[in-house]
């Protein structure tokens, strides 16, 4: 009898390992944000000297000298932007949070990453690695794919930890369960400040991305015209515009710019709403940028001007984006990014 006891406690140890081994963990992706003033320029300086996102090529130092001095000179302009909003960026605190959400949901490892806080990078790292083999699957929390930002973000794991085999979720925001949920955070917002749908011109907003980086293969604006197009179908007695914000430096970006459209838009309806769709945490774009600079303008023009908070603030955001890791297919890193060159200084 004791023997027959021994050897079940021997199979269940070997099938909870292979369980244990086979599991996928999950690698959560996002920008990072300044967690408080003395993140600000580290924040900046990782940010700018990024070359998939400024797409230059100069030379490698040359680069990061250039783009150093740049990131200095705006910390004293961005640094009251920040200090207006009550706890800073709230990016940083949401990723950790629903991190931990996550791994309870899913009872496997998700481990954070903040691409543009180099600081925490060596912890995520250190994660990684103590998985061993154990696959991972990569979560962008960014519906549509660029090549500047998802695309910066799989290269970095391909340049630190090559021997990890990671596969990556590029995008999610034509899924039905995506669309479902902005869908759904629109109508529950505009139920409980008893707007009528047919009273609203809703502007989707998204970040924008030069021009150039379209014309050499970047999928981001048509993912985004995609997920725009998608989403309005439920909204048919509205007037509704897709737009582009936080233009910086010089070139053509995509169009029309938030910016342009609340300053130029004619619409009959009394209610101009921003729904910022293509962010998942409200941060310094949605806090800052639409509350400070868009509704003000807006409002000067006699709309009632709102912002409709970004969707991690909806009951829910997890269960969908649950749905969407369970049921997406992955794509191999080298997959992902092998087109995806052009316009970066990587080679």
């Amino acid at each position: 009898m004791r023997l027959i006891v021994l050897m079940q406690c021997l199979v269940s140890l070997f099938l909870a390992k292979k369980v244990t081994m086979t599991t996928p963990a999950y690698l959560l992706a996002n920008f990072g944000g300044p967690r408080h003033a003395k993140d600000l320029q580290e924040f900046l300086i990782s940010l700018l000297t990024d070359r998939d996102v400024t797409g230059t090529f100069l030379p490698r130092v040359l680069h990061r000298h250039l783009f150093t001095f740049i990131a200095k000179k705006r910390v004293p302009k961005v640094l009251p932007q920040y200090q207006s909003l009550q706890n800073w960026s709230p990016i940083y605190f949401d990723t950790e949070t629903l991190a931990k959400t996550l791994s309870e949901i899913l009872r496997a490892p998700v481990i954070p990453f903040h691409r543009y806080l180099p600081s925490t990078h060596e912890k995520t790292l250190l994660a990684l690695r103590t998985l061993h083999t154990r696959h991972v699957i990569g979560i962008p929390l960014f519906p549509h794919f660029t090549y500047s930002v998802t695309g910066s973000i799989v290269r970095f794991f391909m340049k630190h930890v090559p021997e990890i085999p990671i596969s990556w979720i590029p995008q999610f925001g034509s899924d039905s369960k995506f669309v479902s949920l902005i869908t759904c955070h629109i109508r529950d917002f505009l139920q409980k400040l008893g707007i009528l749908e047919k009273e609203c011109c809703f502007l989707f907003s998204v970040h924008g991305l030069p021009v150039r980086y379209i014309s050499q293969g970047d999928p981001y604006s048509k993912q985004c015209y995609e997920s725009f197009s998608a989403i309005t179908t439920n909204f048919k007695q509205s007037e509704n515009f897709l737009c582009f914000q936080s233009k910086f430096g010089p070139g053509k970006w995509l169009s029309p710019s938030t910016a342009q459209l609340c300053q130029n838009i004619d619409t009959d309806k009394p209610n101009v709403i921003v729904v910022p769709f293509g962010f998942i945490s409200d941060h310094l774009e949605t806090l800052y940028e639409i509350e400070r600079d868009y509704l003000p303008l807006l409002r000067s023009r006699g709309y009632r001007a709102l912002r409709i908070p970004a969707i991690y603030s909806s009951p829910l955001w997890v269960s969908t984006l649950v749905d969407i890791v369970k049921e997406n297919s992955t794509v191999v890193a080298e997959e992902l990014i092998k087109s995806g060159k052009k316009h970066t200084g990587i080679r």
